[in-house]
């Protein structure tokens, strides 16, 4: 496989996919590539349509060239390989390729154009957009972390606490806010544009010594499957350490359990409801 892409996406050819001629029909390559982009977004902390909102714009496809090499058939692995070649002043052009097994089967260019949400025109692309799409071609950070109090904190984890608990899971905002937010530890993520993504808190007060809690873990759903809540997770138990605990415990959805199994926290007694969703007791001794 070529080593030019600085980023692929896999998928695997559906039956649906294959025409009469049993080759995925050829049309079918332009939703290859649609996908592999909104993955290419997400992998460039610019997750849609989030990321494009933040920066007050969003992308058009102005043109789409595709050279046919060989067919893929069902139940081949495509690798779709995707590249930013150059950003002019409102434009994105980008080289793109699909293989399976090292095979060549399409090659193409996209050319997108930065438009305005408020004047519906095209735009100069954003310089944060530029700086993503720059450090994810060197496979540099294209996120933040850092931490602190809650009043240093409050306008990021409340974005994305809002975001994930109350609007995608219905939780009512009763239950989201207390009074551990200004007593805890917080740890936050933005990508390098300020749009927050990941937070999670670490509570020491009210606590028996050398006990803390982990909770209000939360990623922003298009920013999920790229290790940040696993970095979220990971500071809030570096600060644990700094302030001498030894026991940790957190309330976990059980549909979370494993993501927190694979950082060592053992599941403690049954399942119960907490805000109407399954949870767990899970506890880290460090």
């Amino acid at each position: 496989m070529t080593t030019e892409f600085p980023f692929y996406h896999h998928l695997r050819v559906r039956w649906s996919e294959v025409d009469a001629q049993k080759v995925v029909f050829n049309g079918h390559y332009l939703n290859f590539l649609d996908t592999a982009m909104s993955e290419y977004w997400r992998a460039s902390g610019l997750p849609y349509p989030e990321g494009f909102v933040h920066l007050g714009g969003d992308v058009f496809a102005r043109s789409n060239a595709l050279q046919y090499h060989a067919p893929a058939r069902f139940g081949d692995c495509l690798s779709i390989g995707v590249r930013c070649d150059r950003i002019g002043n409102s434009s994105l052009v980008f080289a793109w390729e699909i293989r399976t097994s090292g095979r060549l089967l399409v090659t193409g260019e996209t050319v997108y154009v930065f438009v305005s949400l408020e004047t519906t025109r095209p735009a100069p692309v954003p310089e944060a957009m530029r700086l993503q799409l720059d450090q994810q071609r060197q496979g540099a950070p294209v996120h933040a972390l850092r931490s602190g109090d809650w009043p240093s904190t409050a306008s990021t984890a409340r974005a994305v606490r809002t975001a994930v608990f109350i609007e995608e899971q219905g939780i009512p905002q009763a239950e989201e806010w207390d009074e551990d937010d200004a007593l805890a530890w917080h740890v936050v993520v933005t990508n390098l544009a300020g749009l927050p993504v990941a937070t999670g808190r670490l509570i020491t007060a009210g606590m028996p010594k050398g006990e803390a809690k982990i909770g209000r873990m939360a990623v922003l759903n298009g920013s999920r499957a790229l290790g940040l809540g696993q970095q979220v997770l990971q500071a809030l138990i570096d600060a644990a350490r700094q302030r001498s605990i030894e026991r940790l415990t957190l309330h976990a959805q059980t549909s979370a359990q494993a993501f927190y199994q694979r950082a060592g926290f053992a599941p403690e007694g049954p399942v119960f409801d907490e805000v109407g969703i399954p949870h767990i007791v899970m506890t880290l001794r460090i």
